[in-house]
Order: C-alpha cells, then sequence, then structure tokens
C-alpha cells in the first residue's frame, strides 16, 4: 500500500465534514470495519448512512483498467457481508493524469454500475472555508484555481496547532501532494521553516526511495537545526545555571545552520556569556 493510501484511509477514518456531506448522499450513521470476512478484501472505506444504505468508496490515484472487476468483487463481499442491495458505490479519482476509467462493466447476463467522481470538479474552495483541518487538507487535490490563495489557508491552519498535530498535518499535506508536484514543490517552501521534527519512519515509503524524497529531506533539515538549537541552550545553561527570559523563544527562531554552529563555538570559548547574548541581540541590554 503506498503512503498516499495510507493517508487517505487515515483522513477519511476522521470523516472530513464538509468533503464527507459532498461525498455522501446521506448523512453517516456509523463507520465500519473496512475488511471483509471470508475474503482477502479490504475497502477504504465503508458507513452505515441514517437511510440505512451502505456507502462504499474507493480512492484510485491512477487509470486502471481492472477497476470495474474490482469494484464488483468488493460490491458482491459488502452486499453478501450486509445482506443488503441498498449500496452506493463511489470511485473517488484523485490522480494527476486525466481520468479515464469507466464506471461500467457488461458481460453477458451481467450489468454493473458504480458511479466516479474527479474530485477536482470539487472547487477547493468550497472545503477550505470548512473550520474542520481535514476539509483543508483534502482542498489541495480539489479544483485549484487561486493556488496562493489555497496554500494561504492549508498555513493558517497550521500555524494555530502543536507541534505534534503540525507534523502530523503536514506530513498528510505534502505526502497527498505528491500527487500534485507543482503544489507539493510551492507547500514544502512555505513550511520548511515550521518548527518540526520529521524522523525516517515517520515517512511511509520503501528505503530506495526515502533518500529522495523531499519530505525526507526537510525532515533532516528540521532535525539538524532543532539538534543545533537545542545544544546551543544546553550550552547556556551549562555556563551559568539557566537560560535567561526571552532568550530560548530567540534561539528558537533561528534557522541559520551555519550561524548556530558559529553561536555554539562562541559560546564553548566565551568567558562571559550573558556578553556575549548580549552582543548577538539575543539577551537585551536593560
Amino acid at each position: 500500500m503506498s503512503s498516499k493510501d495510507i493517508t487517505l484511509k487515515d483522513i477519511f477514518e476522521e470523516v472530513p465534514h464538509r468533503l464527507s456531506k459532498i461525498l455522501s448522499p446521506a448523512p453517516i450513521k456509523e463507520l465500519l470495519p473496512t475488511s471483509l470476512p471470508s475474503t482477502e478484501l479490504r475497502v477504504d472505506f465503508l458507513a452505515r448512512l441514517e437511510d440505512e444504505s451502505i456507502l462504499h468508496m474507493e480512492f484510485q490515484s491512477f487509470n486502471d483498467t481492472n477497476m470495474p472487476w474490482r469494484m464488483l468483487r468488493y460490491y458482491t463481499a459488502i452486499a453478501e457481508k450486509y445482506k443488503t442491495h441498498n449500496i452506493k458505490q463511489l470511485l473517488v479519482y484523485v490522480g494527476n493524469e486525466k481520468l479515464r476509467m469507466k464506471p461500467s462493466l457488461k458481460i453477458k447476463n451481467l450489468v454493473f454500475r458504480y458511479e466516479i467522481l474527479d474530485i477536482r470538479q470539487i472547487d477547493c474552495k468550497i472545503l477550505l472555508e470548512s473550520q474542520d483541518p481535514v476539509d483543508r487538507i483534502m482542498a489541495c487535490l480539489c479544483k485549484v484555481e487561486d493556488e496562493r490563495y489555497l496554500i494561504e489557508k492549508l498555513v493558517e491552519t497550521l500555524e494555530g496547532m502543536e507541534e505534534e498535530q503540525r507534523k502530523d498535518y503536514i506530513m498528510k499535506l505534502l505526502t497527498l501532494t505528491e500527487l500534485r508536484p507543482n503544489l507539493r514543490i510551492r507547500l514544502t517552501e512555505e513550511v520548511k521553516h515550521m518548527p518540526i521534527v520529521v524522523r525516517p519512519e515517520d515517512i511511509k515509503l520503501p528505503k530506495r526511495k526515502l533518500r529522495k524524497d523531499i519530505l525526507y529531506r526537510l525532515g533532516l533539515e528540521e532535525g539538524f537545526i532543532k539538534a543545533l538549537q537545542d545544544t546551543v541552550l544546553t550550552l547556556i545553561r551549562g555556563k551559568i545555571g539557566r537560560v535567561p527570559e526571552g532568550v530560548e523563544v530567540k534561539v528558537k527562531g533561528i534557522r541559520d545552520r551555519e550561524y548556530l554552529n558559529a553561536l555554539i563555538e562562541k559560546l564553548i570559548n566565551s568567558g562571559d556569556v550573558l556578553e556575549l547574548l548580549k552582543e548577538e541581540r539575543l539577551l537585551s541590554c536593560n
């Protein structure tokens, strides 16, 4: 399973508030297990709706000529488990290429149909206006006419989050925008200075691809910067027994690795740390 598939499944476990209303013909009553017993099949999303019908959704990032057969296998397995014919199937296409898959299968004695939605039919502004951060994540895959506005809203969402929540949000954004390469480049430029640390194990990619991934490189850079910031604070605390008020905030705002390395060397050799901090404008002279 690709990192994009995993991310989409994680997102829909939280049920995006506004997007779910667009995709579902009735309010969602409860999420159902995505594994189907007596088969080896696992679907992307399955829920019981308030009208007691079953909604099955699959997310597809490339054109697959076998998709009608896959959807038929899912349909029969779901119908067998829940003993109902009132099943709505929706294939949500999230790929970057033009949609070419067919929404039906016609063979002797059988005509089978399901719905297909290209997510780019949805205006991203509809989701960006939602207060649900998960809706805003999905907006990056929708129809984008004003990329600057999209990125501003995504960054605005990030700014109010705690570090771990922000990291999870950025991870999901940058994973999904692998499907929108140009947007991913611009988004990475916007978030690369945010205070997060991404570990290699956070990124669900094969090792052979990991070192080439922009998110991996972003994580390494952030990890290096945080380690240098922590070293500066440790040296200050070790030399004078405390970190003066306001200094920690200023140190954590420094993003220049060369400057942080130089500051570490100065701290090691300094006989008067407070004077050095004043010279570096990290401590008020008052």
